[in-house]
């Protein structure tokens, strides 16, 4: 029912049991950009690219969707509707306190002088356990698998935001399908805050 995915190469992921855990140790190391990057990266299974370019036009608070044009989506050159579950959106209510540029089209995540902030930024924080930031992907699906059994493994791979056949897309209606990634992702948020108290907590939202 997939569209062959092309082969890459392997990236170390963190076995799921540990990811917790890791996210606990990474809350408590301190508030930083990129400490929340590496945790919104987490939660949403994304690519780190993508998470440090992202921007808040991007980002719809309300419908807790994170909405990327198909110019950012290098791998498929389509537009994709990642949703937020409630541990992705209090890492954004997180960055949004600690950001300084509150233009509609500021980065979530910026480095210095408000530019995207460096890949090595996360990948320092992985590193001493051996794994990979992209590596987190993998723990998601493999998770999805084992865990998740009843979503359909095209669900799964949307949430990846790897291709699926429209016709897949159309056999679950779209609103449907949206909403089972929806299911999913919020599934993948509570499991991997599981060790932490605090990426659950919402501070206000600026000027709210």
């Amino acid at each position: 029912m997939l569209a062959k995915q092309a082969r890459s190469g392997n990236f170390a992921s963190m076995p799921y049991q540990e990811v917790p855990a890791f996210v606990a140790s990474v809350d408590a190391g301190g508030e930083t950009m990129g400490r929340l990057a590496l945790l919104f990266t987490i939660f949403t299974a994304a690519r780190s690219g993508e998470v440090r370019e992202a921007d808040w036009s991007q980002i719809d608070l309300e419908a807790m969707e994170w909405n990327r044009p198909a110019s950012m989506m290098r791998k498929t050159d389509q537009a994709h509707t990642v949703t937020l579950s409630p541990e992705a959106i209090a890492i954004l209510r997180r960055a949004e306190v600690l950001g300084t540029n509150k233009k509609p089209d500021a980065l979530v995540f910026p480095g210095m002088k408000g530019k995207p902030m460096s890949d090595m930024t996360m990948a320092k924080v992985v590193r001493p356990t051996g794994y990979t930031v992209h590596g987190f992907r993998s723990s998601f699906r493999t998770w999805a698998a084992e865990r998740m059994p009843s979503i359909p493994e095209p669900v799964a791979e949307a949430a990846l935001s790897h291709v699926v056949p429209d016709k897949v897309v159309r056999a679950y209606q779209r609103s449907d399908f949206l909403e089972m990634r929806r299911t999913l992702l919020d599934a993948w948020g509570r499991y991997a805050a599981g060790s932490s108290g605090k990426v659950v907590q919402l501070p206000l939202r600026l000027g709210a």
